[in-house]
């Protein structure tokens, strides 16, 4: 499958930072679409989200300049597109 899966919603319990559970989903997730025939995925995040850019950049994700406005849990929000190879 040569097109892109997108990545939705992984958040982890603050309590739990810092213990390798926010690593541990993200790589299950990798895992299951490459074993679903992707090559590449997507996700978003939200803009200022400094902690969540670095963990994904150094998942290998990078961000690339796609924008967007949306509503999470009735709050519209800004977003930046991340994609990372399988």
């Amino acid at each position: 499958m040569a097109g892109y899966a997108e990545l939705y919603a992984l958040y982890v319990d603050p309590d739990y930072w810092d213990h390798g559970v926010g690593k541990a989903l993200i790589s299950a997730a990798r895992e299951r679409l490459v074993a679903l025939g992707f090559e590449n995925a997507l996700l978003w995040v939200l803009m200022g989200n400094v902690r969540a850019d670095r963990f994904y950049r150094k998942d290998q994700w990078t961000p690339d300049g796609l924008q967007r406005k949306d509503t999470v849990w009735g709050v519209t929000v800004n977003e930046i597109r991340y994609r990372r190879k399988l």
